[in-house]
């Protein structure tokens, strides 16, 4: 009985052998193809995205800028980027800072551990370039990044002459407290790029933009005035004491979303956005290119036509006495004069700048 047993045991397993070679035998793989939906509304597709994801251009942290008495105390801690030109961070840049040019700043932050620092800090002359790539790179999901307050003219006061010489009170006609109403809302630009998903969407249009010279001069606003449609940005109670003819008011991180007033900016034309010091507008104005505006920043916002009226209503002026402090500075190439010190051990950027030259661009077109 139990060798009958053992013989039907092993039939069964000759059987299911059998089987199972006849089935794989009829079996056909074919390779797998994920087709992925073209975005058609690639602008709108970006809009939802922030909309839904944090929304981090009205953050109450926003527009994410750090003192540098805080860099000072932290500086270990912290990934320091200067973005400035050559020639200035020779002369004199922060311990440990590493001058990276703008154009390339996303491609270099790409292989590094960047949570390794508690923060990221931009570096640049007056802290507007500065906010206005922090921005971006906000945007693209480092959320530890932050924009130097004032940039190096806070830092030394060696520098200090790139803000001072910023501020002015020109143009009084061109000011008023006039409400003007909000257009209709309408349509949102219209772009296309090669990305079939939101992050390379994301990324080609971060690549393209962080590049771009974004801020123009109070001068060069008078020149072509009627050009722009004017943003003013900062609270409606200062709106109403004075603000730029024919500026339209947008309440600071409530205004610029898809559910309030982001629709009323015109999709085509030119758009000013315009702070208290070109900082806050410089960080919009990132966000606001992403979106496919065609928007500027105003460079040190109000401080750069209504001094006066800054310092009286206390308006955020940049007064040398109190914000320009004396900080060490290291002069020529490397990051650090220590040799173990934790920036040294990070590979230099090519420092081969498309904006490196000998005679530099007219600053006017181009923002710290």
């Amino acid at each position: 009985m139990k060798n009958y047993k053992n013989i039907i045991g092993i039939l069964f397993i000759l059987i299911g052998i059998g089987f199972s070679s006849c089935t794989d035998s009829n079996i056909s793989s074919t390779k797998a193809t994920i087709i992925i939906p073209p975005i058609k509304n690639q602008s709108e597709a970006l809009i939802n995205f922030f909309s839904q994801n944090g929304d981090y251009i009205n953050a109450s942290e926003s527009p994410y800028l750090i003192g540098v008495e805080d860099i000072k105390d932290n500086m270990a801690n912290y990934l320091l980027l200067d973005t400035r030109y050559h020639e200035d961070y020779i002369k004199g840049h922060i311990e440990g800072a590493i001058n990276v040019d703008r154009e390339s700043i996303i491609n270099f932050l790409k292989p590094l551990n960047i949570y390794q620092y508690k923060r990221i800090i931009i570096i640049d002359n007056t802290g507007q370039g500065a906010a206005y790539v922090t921005s971006i790179l906000r945007a693209m999901g480092y959320g530890n990044a932050y924009a130097m307050k004032n940039g190096m003219a806070a830092w030394n006061k060696e520098f200090a002459y790139h803000w001072i010489d910023g501020v002015g009170n020109k143009y009084p006609n061109y000011v008023d407290n006039v409400m003007v109403k909000k257009p209709k809302k309408g349509k949102y630009p219209s772009f296309t790029t090669k990305g079939k998903t939101l992050s390379e969407i994301l990324e080609i249009r971060a690549q393209k933009e962080i590049k771009y010279n974004f801020s123009i001069t109070i001068d060069n606003l008078i020149s072509n005035y009627k050009d722009y449609f004017i943003i003013n940005y900062w609270p409606k109670s200062n709106y109403m004491i004075a603000h730029l003819k024919g500026a339209h008011w947008f309440q600071p991180k409530k205004s610029i979303k898809a559910s309030t007033d982001l629709s009323t900016i015109p999709a085509k034309g030119k758009v000013l956005v315009y702070c208290y010091t070109g900082q806050n507008s410089s960080a919009v104005v990132g966000y606001l290119r992403l979106l496919g505006y065609d928007a500027y920043s105003l460079r040190f916002g109000s401080n750069s036509f209504m001094y006066n009226e800054a310092v009286a209503n206390h308006w955020h002026p940049f007064i040398a006495a109190e914000k320009v402090h004396n900080y060490p500075l290291i002069k020529g190439e490397n990051p650090s004069i220590k040799k173990s010190a934790v920036a040294n051990k990070i590979k230099n950027p090519d420092l081969n700048f498309k904006h490196r030259k000998v005679v530099l661009p007219d600053p006017s077109e181009v923002c710290d």
